[in-house]
């Protein structure tokens, strides 16, 4: 027997909305393939890659932050790669150190914040807006 709840809708709708723009709805790349399918040939537009560890603490800190941008800027893609179970792809980035946030605009690689830096990852969202 299916029941109906209706006193949950709205709170159902106001969840849904919030999680929307949260960091976990942000899409995983796995593999190289999909990195190039996704980020380099994908459509244009202004995307930012997140190099992250499950293990890494700084990477956890920036979190509130990425939910935050991702807010702020709606018009940006948003990508994430664990680097443990993705290493190719964070080796073909060059990337060393978590966490770091690639940023790419209309599949060229524009530029490249290291570490847990919320304000150089905003002013780089800028620089290509």
């Amino acid at each position: 027997m299916i029941r109906t709840i209706t006193k949950t809708k709205p709170l159902l709708l106001k969840l849904a909305t919030r999680s929307a723009s949260s960091y976990t709805q942000i899409p995983k790349l796995s593999t190289l393939q999909q990195f190039q399918d996704s980020v380099l040939q994908g459509p244009k537009g202004v995307k930012v890659i997140d190099f992250y560890a499950t293990w890494c603490g700084p990477c956890k800190a920036m979190i509130p932050h990425i939910s935050k941008l991702m807010n702020e800027y709606p018009g940006v893609s948003w990508f994430k790669v664990d680097v443990d179970q993705a290493m190719d792809v964070a080796r073909s980035c060059d990337v060393s150190a978590m966490p770091t946030f690639l940023l790419v605009k209309d599949g060229r690689i524009a530029s490249k914040v290291v570490g847990a830096n919320p304000k150089a990852l905003e002013d780089g969202i800028n620089e290509l807006q």
